[in-house]
């Protein structure tokens, strides 16, 4: 078994939380780290880090933490910031989250970025949610396709490059 056959069989035991399965008590920045960087972890994704919430705050891409604790909320934008970075950039990500939510509620947005994203991992169909206005749920889906293949491109070349090295090509 290749190193991203193993990959793809551990995407299975991954499950992103969904609203109500997130703390439901307020988190200190170092929390948040923690619970992101500990989900993200096998998906390949990039870790996030203090100074890069930090920076969300100050560029008011997510509220400032009140009394430095982090809401339920909060977690929510950093959880898909911290997936979406690698395939789209910053700003993008805060436009399409704020038009996602423009007529939802951010809950409804974000589970269903978690069911279509859980249904991916696991190599299953999402199911239908008619809660959405369908451009919107449209956009979620395309999001979830774009990172899952970005994700798999990504372990497939890193497995490549473990079992070959390419070869330089010479001018000439």
């Amino acid at each position: 078994m290749t190193s991203f056959e193993r990959w793809q069989a551990n995407l299975g035991k991954i499950r992103l939380p969904h609203w109500d399965e997130l703390p439901d008590l307020d988190l200190y920045v170092d929390q948040v780290v923690a619970l992101v960087n500990d989900r993200a972890m096998g998906m390949g994704i990039a870790p996030i880090t203090k100074s890069m919430i930090n920076n969300y705050v100050k560029k008011g891409i997510i509220m400032a933490p009140v009394k430095k604790k982090y809401s339920r909320y909060q977690l929510a934008a950093v959880i898909m910031i911290a997936m979406l970075k690698g395939s789209f950039s910053i700003p993008s990500i805060h436009e399409g989250i704020k038009q996602v939510t423009i007529n939802n509620y951010p809950q409804q947005a974000y589970d269903r970025f978690v069911d279509l994203m859980n249904a991916r991992l696991h190599n299953e169909s999402a199911v239908v949610d008619n809660q959405l206005d369908p451009v919107n749920d449209q956009l979620i889906n395309y999001v979830v396709e774009t990172l899952f293949n970005r994700m798999q491109a990504a372990e497939l070349l890193k497995t490549m490059q473990e079992t070959q090295q390419p070869r330089d090509v010479k001018k000439g």
